[in-house]
């Protein structure tokens, strides 16, 4: 019998996410699941950032998001 094809390996679903303050501006990427909240999001980026979840503002098509929206 022939070998089962390979399937490629799934990655996980990222964000790219615009970053900007009075004075400079930046575009990252976060790894993101459906469920994901705008405040854990907000933790991570505080973590791997170091943007304070207090300074931090989301908007997601033109909409300014509420802690508990989820991404998607």
């Amino acid at each position: 019998t022939p070998p089962a094809p390979l399937t490629p390996p799934v990655s996980p679903p990222s964000m790219k996410v615009g970053v900007e303050d009075a004075t400079s501006s930046a575009s990252i990427t976060l790894l993101v699941r459906a469920h994901t909240t705008i405040a854990a999001l907000k933790e991570q980026v505080f973590r791997e950032y170091g943007f304070h979840p207090r300074v931090q503002r989301w908007i997601i098509g033109q909409c300014l998001c509420l802690d508990e929206r989820s991404v998607f």
